[in-house]
């Protein structure tokens, strides 16, 4: 009798001895199991999932509502820049401050509701997606266009106004000729009745210039490199934005990576439509057929194998 409770308790006693050893060996067959995961990454067998580069992860195209502000508070112009890094594009697209959104321009939107309501114009009126808005002040707007050198321009009329403010801000050059204008002169130009058509001329204007301050940054590779922190501080300075800064540590991996590739990205899709008046621009249905097929054009594409 004493034999066989001996026997039970011994028995017992080796349940829980089982036990840990099972569990020990779940353990270590998962160390093992996750030091092999690593090495097959390491050494490039298989892909990291969040990976860019991996076949079929696509990079993400990044629309951004940047709005010229003055110091009254007032919508001066705006421009919607979408950067491609599958299509190896910049598309630059001026928005007159009086495009008409149904009843009210871009300006009155802007005046009654900010930064969110004109992104939901601007979204609505052209049908694209923005994601993120970005207010700028004149200073801001002059400031990232001083720091790419400005822009080498020829107009093919003459360009002539005299501010009622001072000398410093008058326009006058003659038609064909070379000139270099600093961040101060092209926003003079893009907000000032110098265009024989009007506020037509300066949206285009205002086209021209951003692709090329874009292009130009683009021949300046390191200087632009060595500025993006710069430009992202300069432009949400003081700014109504929800452009964080997390968002723009991830568009400059892209930006970084399209400067290293001697690019000229930049082109700029100017708005076609009909002026009923000085003061208001629709926006045609033709264009917005145009820019559907330019979102198609630049859309994210599947990275090669």
């Amino acid at each position: 009798m004493a034999q066989t409770k001996a026997h039970k308790k011994k028995r017992r006693s080796q349940a829980p001895i089982a036990l840990v050893y099972f569990i020990t060996m779940i353990i270590f067959l998962f160390v093992i199991g996750m030091l092999a995961l690593y090495a097959l990454r390491e050494f490039g067998v298989i892909g990291n999932d969040d990976s860019n580069s991996d076949a079929g992860i696509k990079s993400p195209v990044y629309n951004t509502l940047f709005a010229r502000v003055n110091s009254k508070g007032v919508l001066a112009d705006a421009t919607v820049i979408r950067v491609a890094p599958d299509a190896k594009k910049i598309i630059i697209m001026p928005v007159s401050a009086f495009t008409v959104s149904g009843s009210q321009t871009m300006r009155e939107i802007h005046e009654e509701g900010g930064m969110v309501k004109l992104e939901a114009a601007v979204a609505d009126t052209f049908g694209i997606t923005i994601d993120n808005y970005v207010s700028l002040t004149n200073d801001a707007f002059e400031n990232a266009a001083d720091i790419v050198g400005g822009i080498t321009y020829t107009p093919d009329e003459e360009l002539y106004y005299l501010s009622q403010d001072n000398d410093e801000n008058d326009i006058a050059i003659p038609s064909g000729d070379l000139t270099n204008l600093s961040g101060h002169q092209i926003r003079l130009i893009c907000q000032y009745p110098v265009f024989k058509e009007g506020r037509n001329g300066n949206m285009k204007f205002l086209g021209t210039a951003v692709t090329m301050l874009i292009n130009n940054a683009f021949q300046q590779t390191n200087i632009t490199k060595d500025n993006l922190d710069n430009f992202y501080n300069i432009f949400t300075a003081n700014s109504d934005t929800d452009w964080t800064s997390a968002q723009y540590k991830e568009e400059k991996l892209y930006l970084k990576d399209m400067l290293d590739q001697n690019l000229t990205p930049a082109e700029a899709l100017v708005p076609e439509g009909e002026w009923t008046d000085d003061s208001h621009f629709k926006v045609s249905d033709k264009f917005k057929e145009s820019v559907q097929t330019m979102l198609k054009d630049t859309a994210p594409s599947a990275a090669e194998k």
